[in-house]
């Protein structure tokens, strides 16, 4: 997943960890956002983030990167509490019964609930689209 002031940007789902998968979704990010000069992009040292693959597409676009410390997640506070929202606000709801249901559940929530309708007060109580929007306005 994509942060850019709290809206996930991209998201994909798979059974599997690849590196395929993370280039996929920073692809699709690049696709709908752009880069910028001095884009940071962070994450866990997993052997997909590590991978010549993975690091070759940062490189090309010239994003630069950084990792968390090994088993620290506090590193990647952010994505670990957006995790928890998304078990606690929609997936523990009900009884999820295979990978397709739970793929169109994620999505669902990103698309109609998070990005659109749920408040942060880290964003002074507006929505990730809202927040987004007002941002675009005043660099305008």
């Amino acid at each position: 997943m994509i942060f850019k002031l709290r809206n996930i940007t991209a998201c994909d789902i798979s059974q599997r960890m690849t590196t395929d998968l993370v280039n996929q979704t920073l692809e699709k990010a690049i696709r709908v956002r752009g880069t910028s000069k001095d884009l940071l992009l962070h994450s866990d040292q997993g052997s997909q983030y590590t991978s010549q693959e993975y690091n070759q597409l940062l490189e090309r676009h010239k994003i630069k990167y950084s990792y968390s410390h090994k088993g620290y997640s506090y590193h990647n506070a952010s994505l670990e509490s957006w995790h928890g929202h998304l078990k606690r606000e929609w997936l523990y709801r009900d009884s999820i019964k295979n990978f397709t249901l739970a793929k169109h559940e994620v999505f669902w929530y990103i698309k109609s609930f998070y990005n659109q309708n749920r408040i942060h007060q880290g964003l002074n109580y507006l929505t990730p689209n809202e927040f987004e929007n007002k941002q675009q306005k005043l660099a305008a």
